[in-house]
């Protein structure tokens, strides 16, 4: 099976639309992927804020 692409929101909702009978292992690695993607996301953001000073 070919790996799903997009943004990791895009990703996830491909997931919710994929068929019920598709392989376990592929199913659990592409949620964990685009988790682990988004998770970096908030992360990278999260330093972003921090870094910036308020005036």
């Amino acid at each position: 099976m070919d790996d799903l692409t997009g943004s990791p929101t895009e990703r996830l909702a491909q997931l919710r639309a994929a068929d019920a009978g598709q392989d376990a292992a592929w199913l659990e690695r592409q949620l964990t992927s685009a988790l682990e993607e988004w998770q970096a996301a908030e992360d990278a953001l999260s330093e972003l804020r921090e870094a910036r000073e308020d005036f």
